[in-house]
């Protein structure tokens, strides 16, 4: 049965984003209010996963490492974009995962099939109010899409359920920045959003250090911690859907500056 578990737990995986905005790759702005500098940054996040999700009824417990996570990954991918000037910076955050867990349950041997899709989309606009920080708005779009096979079996009745839920979680973003000397930057990033229009509480923090080799490349590390609650059904009912899980892991994403 744990594999059962921990096949769904990689599915419902959401980065988030997180889910999974990352602006610790994000790059100060150069001097010159009109003048626009460009990131292009793939990462890649480790992530652990701790709580609970129900698809149509049927509840799961979820204690997920990333090496589980990694063996279920059929495909997935992960790309930041920002454009930023001295005042202002906008962000685009995309992630989209398939994964899926064949498996056998206990006792009775019955043949188990999990699938998932999930694309978490998130845009910021941010405002800088000094040389270090930077305060603004944002959005976040989940959509899930999951299915849980499970074979008829001698006196017992199988399963075959699919669902697909999206929802949309409006955020207040800050990130606070500091250059170091020798080409360092230190700084630390979150929000807070849902506020029972998509998600009852949406939050995500993590800090960051990143170095840049070059004017055009740029390696950045973080560690973030994500938590999402989001319901939406009867819990007597069989369209329930829960997901309440915080995601943390470390984070690396490699920036092109244009």
């Amino acid at each position: 049965m744990r594999n059962l578990y921990v096949g769904f737990a990689a599915a419902v995986l959401i980065l988030l984003p997180p889910a999974l905005a990352t602006p610790a790759v994000a790059q100060a702005p150069p001097d010159g209010a009109d003048r626009w500098e460009f990131t292009v940054a793939p990462y890649l996040l480790l992530p652990h996963m701790d709580g609970e999700t129900t698809i149509r009824g049927n509840p799961v417990d979820v204690d997920v490492e990333p090496s589980d996570i990694f063996e279920r990954l059929d495909f997935g991918a992960m790309l930041y974009l920002e454009m930023a000037n001295q005042n202002w910076a906008i962000t685009l955050d995309g992630l989209f995962m398939n994964l899926g867990e064949p498996g056998q349950l206990p006792v009775t041997g019955r043949e188990v099939e999990v699938d998932m899709k999930q694309l978490a989309l998130e845009v910021t606009g941010l405002r800088r109010l000094a040389s270090w920080a930077e305060l603004g708005i944002g959005g976040r779009l989940n959509v899930i899409e999951g299915g849980l096979f499970v074979e008829e079996g001698q006196l017992l009745p199988g399963i075959n359920v699919s669902q697909t839920k999206a929802w949309f979680d409006p955020l207040i973003v800050a990130r606070l920045m500091a250059p170091l000397e020798n080409r360092w930057r230190l700084g630390v990033s979150g929000d807070i959003g849902g506020f029972g229009i998509g998600s009852d509480f949406a939050w995500q923090v993590y800090p960051f250090v990143g170095y840049r080799f070059a004017r055009v490349f740029e390696l950045a590390v973080a560690y973030r911690a994500l938590g999402v609650d989001y319901e939406t059904g009867s819990e007597s009912g069989d369209d329930f859907f829960r997901y309440d899980m915080v995601t943390f892991g470390p984070q690396m994403g490699f920036l092109f500056h244009f």
